[in-house]
């Protein structure tokens, strides 16, 4: 083996090297930023702070969740509904699927009875959205309140706010 080919060989050995430890560190690094799976309540309450949110990650929890939106969803009438105008104080509760469950699914936002899909920004001056005005839809707005309460993101304050806007 000649000088030229053995330093060749040694270069490509390093080389090879530090390519799967990069690769390796890069699966890992992957791994670590793969999105966490539930979801992610926000209190729509404030305009120019961050709203309050709760993440629910406890599979028993978004079960619970999901269960009473699709319970909604099946049990309601679907309407046409303006996007919410743009006022101060509540304007309801927008509800984020997380992780490989949010592909493809926009937002919900409900508040009293009614559910809908919230709408991207460049879409909510066009056409009104669908939604679904239903009994299930008030019970499960209450539950979420009564969450964020237990996880103290919405305190007294708040929640005397959430009942005028009603």
């Amino acid at each position: 083996m000649s000088r030229l080919s053995f330093r060749a060989f040694v270069v490509c050995g390093v080389l090879g090297l530090g390519v799967a430890g990069s690769l390796t560190a890069s699966a890992s690094d992957l791994q670590a930023e793969q999105p966490q799976q539930g979801l992610r309540v926000t209190f729509l309450l404030y305009s120019g702070r961050p709203n309050p949110s709760v993440l629910v990650t406890d599979p028993a929890q978004v079960r619970a969740i999901e269960e009473q939106l699709a319970r909604a969803q099946a049990n309601g009438q679907r309407t046409s509904v303006a996007e919410s105008p743009a006022v101060l104080g509540y304007t309801g509760i927008q509800i984020e699927r997380l992780g490989d469950a949010s592909r493809g699914s926009a937002p919900l936002v409900l508040k009293g009875d009614v559910l809908r899909e919230k709408a991207a920004p460049d879409q909510a001056a066009l056409a009104p959205a669908s939604g679904t005005v239903s009994r299930d839809a008030a019970g499960l707005e209450a539950w979420l309140l009564d969450l964020g309460r237990k996880q103290q993101v919405i305190g007294d304050v708040e929640l005397s706010v959430i009942r005028t806007a009603k």
